[in-house]
């Protein structure tokens, strides 16, 4: 349930890189550019507390330590933590004082590295630990030709047709370029975890690894710009916009991310229609505390829900907004109101229901935000012998496959 295609949420929205990271545009109002060299991605694997460590490496593997000016070379692992604003270490790891105090540590090693707290995982190129005070990010410095097939096996599943992973590979590569240009300022560019893209470090199996290949370098375009390859697990039957479910960024106005008006292809998803059900109390203090954290006096003041009512459709028929008690919510933000309260997430925004006996019981359609590829949508269509490049056109309307690097 918890795995591959079925994680997909909505999206919410310095660095010394061992390699020079591609120059894009940071200039949004007039688009991406398309990258001519291959990026490095940072993907946040962990946010440290203070005296917490992290292991990195394993027994036997050769590990370079570079921080500060400074380099070391061990065999074996690494713990780190901060301690009093400096690095510290287990006894035996002969950190340089240079390496002690530096705010960023890099940990690098020839094949794939473990890092505690990602059981089963292994990751490739390098480790880096950025301190902010005495707390600490983890995250894996690698290429885009590295990053893109752990992707695929933390998002499909293993044996899905190779068109669908070949479409998909597409849509996360152009993804990640959008969210490696957006965020050149910060030292990160991604998480690791469907809030971003389900990213599983080096896949175990083959067919991860020969389709990212089969489409290194190709993103999705438009009019010479990138077109962030937004997806989801499945659209309901109906797109979502871009500007709608994701946000008012001009990157998001490109006309591939409009939607598709065309029938569904995902209505043998799991989750094409669902239904829960919810404590009503529990879901009108949500929305209170949702309103009181942004401002929204409607909602603070909301003391029962007996309804909720999708309106606003889009171009698709899909709703945009939602009536609660005569107060509207955005369908996208609905299933984080619910999470930042402790409630059970519904599937996607895109539901309808009334209060019975005290339960809220709601239907809805879909999973996740509902905007550009649909995952369950593709591989149907790739079950019926269509490409990749057929099933990007109908998924981004409009949009060229461009190879990029």
């Amino acid at each position: 349930m918890f795995c591959g295609c079925d994680s997909r949420v909505v999206p919410t929205t310095d660095s010394a890189a061992p390699q020079t990271q591609a120059q894009v545009s940071s200039h949004l109002s007039e688009g991406i550019a398309i990258p001519v060299t291959e990026p490095i991605v940072r993907v946040r694997l962990h946010r440290v507390g203070a005296g917490q460590p992290i292991t990195i490496g394993e027994a036997g593997q050769s590990l370079t330590i570079r921080g500060g000016g400074a380099k070391i070379q061990i065999v074996g692992t690494v713990t780190l933590w901060r301690e009093g604003g400096h690095w510290a270490s287990r006894q035996g790891t002969p950190l340089s004082s240079a390496i002690i105090n530096t705010p960023i540590i890099d940990v690098s090693a020839i094949d794939p590295m473990q890092v505690s707290g990602k059981s089963g995982r292994r990751y490739p190129t390098t480790i880096r630990c950025v301190a902010d005070g005495d707390l600490f990010d983890v995250i894996n410095v690698t290429p885009m030709s590295e990053y893109i097939p752990g992707v695929l096996a933390g998002e499909l599943f293993e044996g899905w047709h190779d068109a669908a992973f070949e479409a998909q590979a597409v849509a996360a590569r152009s993804f990640a370029v959008s969210e490696c240009a957006q965020r050149q300022s910060r030292h990160w560019d991604v998480t690791d975890t469907p809030a971003s893209q389900h990213y599983i470090g080096v896949p175990t199996w083959s067919q991860a690894q020969s389709t990212a290949a089969a489409t290194a370098g190709q993103v999705l375009t438009f009019d010479g710009q990138i077109v962030a390859g937004y997806f989801s697990s499945c659209c309901g039957g109906r797109a979502a916009t871009a500007l709608d479910a994701v946000g008012p960024n001009p990157i998001n106005s490109l006309a591939p991310l409009g939607g598709h008006g065309n029938p569904a292809a995902c209505t043998h998803a799991p989750r094409y229609t669902w239904s829960d059900s919810w404590d009503a109390k529990d879901v009108a203090r949500a929305l209170q505390k949702f309103g009181a954290r942004v401002g929204r006096s409607d909602l603070k003041r909301l003391r029962r829900v007996t309804a909720i009512r999708p309106i606003k459709p889009n171009q698709h028929g899909r709703p945009t907004m939602l009536d609660v008690g005569g107060a509207e919510v955005r369908c996208v933000d609905l299933p984080g109101i619910f999470t930042e309260s402790g409630l059970k997430a519904p599937p996607s925004g895109w539901v309808s229901g009334r209060v019975r006996s005290g339960t809220l019981h709601l239907e809805g359609h879909g999973f996740g935000h509902g905007v550009g590829l649909c995952q369950y949508g593709a591989e149907d269509l790739a079950s019926k012998s269509s490409a990749a490049h057929d099933i990007l056109q109908f998924y981004y309307p409009g949009a060229s496959i461009t190879k990029a690097w």
